[in-house]
């Protein structure tokens, strides 16, 4: 594994139990740190408070096997809360799924390191006589490079850049407000549920604001923008979240050709809306950040097709694609974003 030897090369004072401890994280993930989550967090707290904040650092560094290890003097440095930290490590134990059968086949890659042969043969074996457990760091290791840092899923590391502006923005404003804009299924649901799941928070969708069928007449859909309710979304969501008062809508169902039940959304620290033409002109200021998010034209077309066949795939080329082209030409949508976001791997 080309990532070991790196990690090898960069910490020329790590033992054989730290070649160990780097495969074993690869393969089988965090779940045993977490059987007590008040515990795991306080643990995280008295590490947290030692650490150096380091802005230059990076955040993370690659395992393998979809994980990776994020730095904590790193986090702090760029304005990652503790809590997100400690989320984003809680959500790594409960859906990564060890592989033991992996760790027991890349052990082999010890070998390649420059550790005598007999020293790791006893090592290897004495580890697999025990079960393959969880091992720590050696001493010397810790002596040398005093290692601070949660290991997480390599696809919630892709997030991290957003989950960065979004604590730094939240530190200073007690009411943020993200949306997420761009083409259709480019993974602004996926990466809204994300967000939700990471903090806790409301999710709005602009698709619970789709014209009803008396509203769609032509000159609406002239409007750049203009096959969403914003009027009802601006009256019943926004602006009372903007003035910190409590919102509720009652999303439009279009398989059912009516209103669902009622939704409350009370101020709260973030709100996030994610669905096209939520960055209309006339809206996005109402937003404290605002994030494009863009995958290429063939996969999404590819996930389109898997949503609803081809009828579906050809109203989207023929009718909605086009009128979101024109929404994010016409109004820049993407210009007025902050936040740039790949969905390309997200769905």
């Amino acid at each position: 594994m080309k990532l070991l030897k790196e990690h090898f090369d960069n910490h020329p004072d790590m033992e054989i139990r730290d070649a160990v401890k780097f495969l074993y994280q690869s393969h089988m993930g965090v779940g045993h740190l977490i059987s007590d989550e008040a515990t795991a967090l306080t643990r995280l707290e008295t590490e947290w408070a030692q650490v150096k904040a380091d802005s230059s650092a990076s955040l993370t560094e690659s395992l393998g096997g979809g994980m990776c290890r994020l730095q904590l003097s790193a986090c702090k440095g760029k304005g990652l809360a503790i809590h997100t930290v400690f989320c984003l490590f809680l959500l790594t134990a409960q859906q990564a799924a060890p592989d033991r059968s992996g760790l027991e086949r890349d052990l082999e890659l010890v070998y390649d390191l420059p550790f005598p042969r007999a020293a790791v043969d006893a090592e290897l074996a004495q580890f697999k006589a025990q079960g393959c457990p969880a091992v720590s760091h050696s001493a010397r290791y810790w002596a040398a490079y005093a290692p601070a840092y949660r290991v997480i899923s390599q696809k919630l590391a892709c997030l991290l850049q957003l989950l960065c502006a979004i604590d730094q923005e939240m530190s200073c404003n007690p009411f943020v407000r993200v949306a997420i804009d761009g083409p259709c299924a480019s993974g602004k649901s996926t990466l809204g549920e994300e967000l939700s799941q990471i903090y806790s928070c409301p999710l709005i969708h602009m698709d619970d604001f789709f014209l009803r069928p008396e509203q769609r007449t032509e000159e609406r859909l002239a409007q750049p923008g203009g096959n969403v309710d914003y009027e009802r979304f601006l009256q019943e969501v926004l602006l009372p979240l903007t003035r910190q008062e409590t919102a509720c809508y009652r999303p439009w169902r279009c398989r059912m050709g009516g209103f669902d039940a009622p939704v409350t959304v009370p101020p709260c620290p973030l709100v996030v809306v994610e669905g096209s033409y939520s960055l209309r002109p006339d809206l996005r200021d109402h937003y404290q950040l605002r994030v494009w998010v863009e995958a290429p034209l063939e996969v999404r077309l590819e996930r389109l097709a898997q949503r609803g066949g081809s009828g579906c795939l050809e109203r989207f080329r023929s009718m909605w694609i086009p009128l979101e082209n024109r929404y994010f030409d016409a109004c820049r949508v993407k210009e007025c974003c902050q936040l740039f976001i790949s969905g390309s791997k997200s769905q």
